[in-house]
């Protein structure tokens, strides 16, 4: 993760600190975590995912404020709201194929953004796409990896809250 991004995370959980919805990040997450969460779903988490997890692990925006509200993280075996719950789940109920990681939940209700591990970059990164629940069906690629995810829906955000209010 750069230090622009990490910057941008600041000063839009400072932004939002005060206001009614403030942002919620889970909390850094353990390589331990990281690695049964990947054995678990049967694939290696790109680094810019991994990245945001040690960094992180999970972050939660008012869901009237980007494309993209829930930056779904790594979590205790009891959540249902996690990576590996999330895509299991979505594995078992909408027959999404194993090679898709549901890590970000759309502002729109039933848009989810995969990580699609069939097609790694030489980088190591994998593609975003959107997938449209209601269809049951990937819809398009949405981002070139996780990390521009962040950035730019964050970069939306902050800009967003430097506008003034009408």
């Amino acid at each position: 993760m750069t230090s622009d991004t990490i910057e941008l995370v600041e000063r839009v959980r400072q932004r939002l600190d005060h206001q009614e919805n403030p942002v919620r990040i889970a909390g850094p997450v353990s390589e331990n975590a990281i690695a049964a969460a990947e054995e678990a779903l049967g694939c290696t988490f790109p680094p810019s995912y991994r990245a945001f997890l040690r960094t992180w692990g999970g972050i939660a925006l008012p869901t009237h404020l980007g494309i993209v509200h829930d930056f779904v993280g790594v979590a205790g075996a009891d959540s249902d709201g996690d990576v590996v719950a999330r895509t299991l789940r979505a594995r078992e109920e909408r027959r999404l194929a194993e090679h898709l990681v549901v890590v970000g939940m759309g502002a729109q209700n039933q848009e989810w953004f995969l990580l699609d591990s069939s097609k790694p970059q030489p980088n190591g990164e994998y593609p975003v796409l959107m997938y449209d629940a209601r269809d049951n069906a990937v819809d398009q690629q949405f981002y070139d990896d996780f990390g521009q995810m962040l950035e730019e829906v964050l970069g939306f955000v902050a800009d967003s809250l430097e506008q003034p209010l009408d």
